[in-house]
Parts: C-alpha cells; sequence; structure tokens
C-alpha cells in the first residue's frame, strides 16, 4: 500500500508503476543495491519449467560511494560496463535508496469503529513528525491484526521528496528504468519467503548486518510485523578487537574476516568470540527483546527460526556462534538455495546479496519462484 499525495507526481518518473509478469524467457527487472561498500546486482529469468538467476554481480567501489554517485559520468560508465559484462538484460531496475536516505519505523496506533484507518495513521505520523512530513514519501505496509481489535500496528518506510527525486535522476542519468524503489526489509522478507518453504506460515526473524548498524525485521506468517535498527555492526567489532589487542582498526578487521567466531579448534576465533562478547550480549538483548514483543503481540506465539545477511553474516562460523549464543536455529539467508530455481554456479557471497535478490524477485509470483 502506497500513500502520499507526492506520489501521483512520482508515478509518472517510474516506468511500469504496477509490473506484470514477464513472458517466459523474458528479461524481469534488476534488482539494484547501492549498499554501503559494494554495488549489488541480481536479475532471474523465467522459464516455462521454472527459473534461474541470470545473472549476478557485486562489484567494490572504485572509491568512496559518495564520490561516485556525485560524479554521474563515472557512474554511468561503470553501470553499463557492468550489465555488459555480467550478462544482464534489459535496463529495469528495483532500486532500494542508499543507506540513510530512507527511515523505516513500525508503529502502533488505535483507530475507533468506523475510523479510516490510513487517516487515522496519517494523523498519528504528523504529530510524531509534524513539519517533517509535509514533504515525504511514504510507504505504509500494514501490519495483520484481528479483526475485532481497534489496535492496528504498521511498518511505515518515509523518505525526503528531494531524496527520492535525485535517486531517480542517478538511476535515469545513468541509463536505466526504474520501476520501483522497494524497501530493505520487504525484500529481505520477500526472500525468506522463498527460502523458507516447510512451513509458509514459519515466523522468522530477519537480521541484516551492516558495516555501522544492523537491521531486525519480524514476518508474521509472510506479513512483515515490526523493523527496528541497533547501533551494531561490523565496524563496531573491529573497533572492539583493536581496542583490546592494541591494534588498528583496519588490521583488526582483517583479523575479524579471516578467522571470524568459529571456534573449532581455531585458537584465535575462540579469543576473538571471548572479546566480542559485550557486543554480543547486547545484541542478544536486543533479539530477546524483540522475541518478548512478537509473543505479547500474538498472544503468545513464537519465533521458529533467525536468518541472517550481511556484513557479520559473512564471518566464518557466524550462524552457528549466534545460534548457541541465542539458543536457537541461526541460518544464513542464502538467495542461491531457492527450492524449485534450477541450479548454477554463484561465485557471489550470499550474505551481501540477500537484499538484491530480493528486490529481483519482486512482482515474481510465489508459484513461480518454486
Amino acid at each position: 500500500m502506497e500513500y502520499n499525495a507526492l506520489w501521483s507526481s512520482l508515478k509518472s518518473r517510474i516506468a511500469g508503476w504496477k509490473p506484470a509478469l514477464p513472458a517466459f524467457g523474458g528479461a524481469t527487472p534488476i534488482g539494484f543495491d547501492l549498499a554501503s561498500e559494494r554495488l549489488n546486482l541480481a536479475q532471474a529469468s523465467l522459464h516455462k519449467t521454472g527459473w534461474r538467476w541470470r545473472a549476478i554481480a557485486a562489484l567494490p567501489y572504485p572509491g568512496e560511494r559518495s564520490a561516485l554517485l556525485g560524479n554521474p559520468a563515472a557512474f554511468r560508465s561503470l553501470i553499463q560496463a557492468t550489465l555488459r559484462q555480467h550478462g544482464f538484460r534489459g535496463r529495469r531496475v528495483v532500486s532500494v535508496l542508499p543507506p540513510g536516505d530512507l527511515q523505516v519505523i513500525s508503529i502502533d496506533y488505535t483507530t475507533a469503529n468506523g475510523q479510516d484507518d490510513t487517516a487515522v495513521l496519517l494523523r498519528t505520523l504528523k504529530e510524531r513528525f509534524k513539519s517533517t512530513l509535509d514533504d515525504a514519501v511514504l510507504d505504509i505496509l500494514p501490519v495483520r491484526r484481528p479483526p475485532e481489535s481497534n489496535l492496528r500496528s504498521a511498518v511505515v518506510a518515509l523518505a525526503p521528496r528531494s531524496r527520492v527525486i535525485a535517486h531517480l535522476d542517478l538511476l535515469t542519468a545513468a541509463g536505466l528504468e526504474p520501476q520501483a524503489i522497494d524497501i530493505g526489509p520487504a525484500a529481505l522478507a520477500r526472500l525468506a519467503r522463498a527460502v523458507v518453504t516447510g512451513d509458509p506460515r514459519a515466523n522468522l526473524l530477519l537480521i541484516n548486518f551492516g558495516t555501522e548498524n544492523s537491521y531486525f525485521s519480524l514476518l508474521w506468517g509472510r506479513r512483515l510485523m515490526f523493523d527496528r535498527s541497533l547501533a551494531i555492526g561490523e565496524k563496531r567489532l573491529a573497533a572492539t578487537l583493536a581496542s583490546n589487542l592494541d591494534l588498528s582498526v583496519e588490521r583488526a578487521l582483517t583479523l575479524l574476516r579471516k578467522h571470524g567466531l568459529n571456534s573449532h579448534g581455531d585458537e584465535i576465533a575462540e579469543t576473538i568470540g571471548e572479546l566480542l562478547q559485550p557486543d554480543f550480549q547486547y545484541l542478544a538483548l536486543e533479539v530477546n527483546r524483540i522475541l518478548i514483543y512478537f509473543a505479547s503481540q500474538t498472544h503468545g506465539g513464537s519465533v521458529e527460526a533467525i536468518y541472517l545477511a550481511g556484513s557479520i553474516a559473512r564471518l566464518p562460523g557466524a550462524a552457528d556462534f549466534l545460534s548457541r549464543l541465542l539458543s536457537m536455529p541461526v541460518q544464513i539467508l542464502n538467495p542461491w538455495k531457492i527450492p524449485g530455481s534450477e541450479a548454477s554456479r554463484i561465485i557471489e557471497p550470499p550474505t551481501g546479496m540477500a537484499v538484491a535478490a530480493g528486490l529481483a524477485l519482486r512482482g515474481i509470483p510465489l508459484h513461480a519462484r518454486r
């Protein structure tokens, strides 16, 4: 559900606002993720017997991301060369705003009988954000609630209109055709529902680790229920190691990425795990709060599993380490292992490609992914 008066002026800037499923063998949109350290791209290809990943790419920026985005000619050259070299087809993209341009919040509100849910939510948001909401673009994802309850919840994504326009201009100037602007939690939820097929109503917690912040998304069945950020990421872990071992942050980060959290016979990894206990206890406390919140909102419901993506998920042994810490199943959200997709040789690390893969699956019905 999208709602904002500004959307009417933005829809004309986005090709194919309500995309139809492409014909078999046709080009689906490219998932386009301008992540903190890399440009991540993914594209699927549909066939009568199923589908496969047509093309993927994870390209480290040649310098600072801000410098690249501030040079339209260099950005266009990089994009066009990447699309050619990696076998992408077409120029239509589903994108997300770069980190920092988008705010995602979870909000609870109450409606009286007969009141319009959207009107009440907008009043609640205006009270919270005041004048900043007047020039913002909103995307509202309602959270499922019992019909007899007056309590409502929604995940709300909002961004300054100027940032959205600038992002569309950037894509267009690079020779791309923006089809939609999605949000990261929705893309991850879409991917998770394609990957986890044993129980389509399983409740999941998705953790997407960034370089500085991490993002927690709750899936209640097929619905995105909750999204929250936490100030913990790969840089914080590296800073902790640097402080304890009297190393530079760069050297500590190299050590962390090489040895990770795998304690099976690796003494350095065991030491790293011990030194990072305070940081991971901070993470565990937040996870426990989220699990308690979920139980309270679902009358005793439980989360069956946790799926990881992003920077910390790339560390050797991360899933096993967090599974022991949290005493529940923890797995990597791997887009290359979606049941029903045609097997192909994938060389990119799955943890950093989750958002791009989820964007690429937008508009593809679930039955076509299996």
